[in-house]
């Protein structure tokens, strides 16, 4: 009897253990994730907070998303060393800390005299791009490395609000001033060409989920890229940035609600 309970009891610690080698690296892969759209939402909000006469209900959106990628970055290093993850995640914090110091100058310059110094917030831009590059790299090395990576569902969930904030970037920096050429030159393709990615991958992950939980879901992010898409594509016609950053958030809800449904 006492080997019986002995042996149960060292089934279950090994179960327990086994599970947070396990949580471990999904917990930092979503880490990566959360980083990786929070860097950007914070120059999207930043670039509406700008061109909107520094309306102040984006610069609480920058506070917002300032402190999700804090809170994220917290958690990673916890979890870095224990992955061999130490280096890439420093290269993130100094980053990070980089960008919040240029967020800061931005937000005083708008504040303080109206308008920001362009090459700052040219700088912060790409600042966050390096940072989103970084994370990517990290996430595929972690994969890599522990063996372990999301299902095809998440991974494309994962991918669509990734790009869904990047187009989101753009177009608010095209809709909200006139130094959008300079913040668009962040990227290297143009919002024609990442909505046609994003409605392509959009329609393989409907290929992939194809059941009745999912169907309201789905039928939300279809419906609201919809007119996200009309939008894009007619952007010399009627450019309405505050629309697109709520439809945006929606958008991203949704797809991290899918996401949860399938880890």
């Amino acid at each position: 009897m006492m080997r019986l309970a002995f042996n149960t009891a060292r089934l279950v610690v090994l179960l327990l253990l086994s599970q947070a080698a396990l949580a471990t690296p999904q917990q930092l892969l979503t880490d990566l994730q959360h980083m990786r759209l929070a860097a950007t939402n914070a120059v999207t909000n930043f670039y509406m907070f700008s061109g909107l006469d520094a309306d102040s209900k984006y610069e609480r959106r920058i506070d917002q998303s300032m402190k999700k990628f804090n809170d994220s970055l917290t958690s990673a290093r916890q979890l870095a060393s224990i992955n061999g993850m130490g280096d890439s995640v420093a290269s993130i914090d100094a980053d990070w800390k980089k960008l919040s110091e240029l967020m800061m100058i931005n937000r005083n310059d708008m504040l303080k005299q109206g308008y920001p110094n362009v090459r700052l917030v040219d700088e912060m831009g790409r600042k966050s791009m390096e940072i989103v590059n970084k994370a990517s790299d990290a996430y595929s090395k972690l994969e890599q490395s522990s063996g372990i990576k999301p299902s095809p569902i998440v991974q494309k969930a994962r991918d669509l609000a990734l790009l869904m904030e990047e187009i989101t970037s753009q177009y608010a920096a095209r809709g909200t001033t006139n130094l959008g050429q300079v913040f668009m030159g962040n990227y290297s393709r143009t919002l024609t060409e990442m909505a046609e990615d994003f409605q392509q991958q959009l329609t393989e992950l409907e290929g992939m989920i194809k059941s009745q939980k999912t169907e309201v879901l789905m039928g939300s992010v279809k419906s609201k890229w919809r007119f996200m898409e009309e939008r894009i594509k007619n952007y010399n016609e009627n450019t309405v940035p505050f629309l697109v950053v709520s439809y945006n958030d929606r958008i991203i809800e949704h797809l991290e609600e899918l996401e949860s449904m399938f880890q």
